[in-house]
């Protein structure tokens, strides 16, 4: 069949880590993709003001974006086509534990990342990384959400404050999605939205407002937070540097980023190209550290 839509992950599927922009090939494809017809989005944990500077994409210009693990889908212009923000009994619970124990708790905003626990962490952490796009305000007012309420949030904790947290407040059913591994404390980083919302259901909101079925759609991607849009796409596809629960939630395993795995899976599907099959050379998830989004 003739897909109509690709939806990208950013970090280690379009971009690999420790690069600013998409190479060279992958960009090229992508743009003689969307001038064939096909429409390219940016699925994301990252929030909107993360990833509305163009030259973290290089030449290419998203038609749509997945931010926030699928809590807010934009168009070009930054125009909400979907969104499903945190209420605030959701908002405050995530709060109220995280003041207790003294864990860093972002929330992600329509204008920015703020920081309601623990700012200088997370500025530090940001500063380490130097990947575009990533900085916060510092919001230990706590403020900010009488304007409009947050899309996701993001926590830096031990792993058992997890189930602890779902102990005390699993009535409210949020969704705590792991991103990377361990830091050098043991501590691990989670994204948080809304039950029922991942890049998938994200996907799904975009589909409905274009008309398309989803079953028109690719999504390749490359870590947890992929899962459910490679589940939800017509074809779901993961890097060969991905981790094991995307390969296993993907229909096919592509080329690792690192050689151009995405620009040859345009090629094939949008062109006739050969198939755009893996090489031998899986790195896996060699990038243990946080923000793998």
């Amino acid at each position: 069949m003739q897909y109509k839509l690709l939806a990208s992950d950013y970090d280690n599927t379009l971009v690999p880590f420790g690069e600013k922009r998409p190479r060279p090939a992958v960009e090229a494809a992508v743009r003689k993709m969307q001038a064939a017809g096909g429409k390219f989005v940016l699925s994301t944990g990252r929030a909107w003001p993360a990833i509305r500077d163009p030259g973290q994409l290089g030449a290419i210009r998203f038609d749509y974006a997945i931010t926030c693990n699928g809590a807010y889908v934009v168009d070009r212009r930054g125009t909400p086509v979907y969104e499903c923000p945190l209420t605030p009994e959701e908002m405050y619970a995530l709060v109220d534990y995280c003041e207790d124990y003294d864990y860093p708790l972002q929330f992600n905003f329509r204008d920015g990342y703020y920081a309601y626990c623990g700012y200088e962490a997370f500025r530090r952490r940001y500063e380490q990384l130097g990947s575009p796009g990533l900085a916060c305000l510092d919001g230990e007012d706590q403020d900010r959400h009488l304007v409009d309420m947050p899309h996701a949030a993001f926590m830096f904790c031990p792993e058992e404050a997890v189930p602890a947290f779902q102990a005390k407040f699993g009535h409210l059913g949020l969704h705590f999605m792991r991103v990377g591994g361990r830091d050098a404390s043991g501590w691990c980083c989670y994204d948080i939205v809304r039950q029922g919302i991942d890049k998938g259901a994200g996907l799904a909101g975009l589909c409905k407002a274009m008309g398309l079925d989803l079953s028109e759609t690719v999504a390749a991607g490359d870590s947890a937070n992929d899962v459910g849009m490679l589940r939800a796409a017509g074809l779901g596809c993961c890097m060969a540097n991905g981790s094991p629960d995307a390969k296993a939630a993907a229909g096919r395993i592509i080329g690792d980023v690192r050689e151009d795995g995405l620009a040859a899976l345009i090629e094939e599907l949008w062109f006739g190209g050969p198939r755009a099959e893996p090489s031998g050379r899986d790195l896996g998830s060699a990038w243990g550290g946080a923000f793998q989004e």
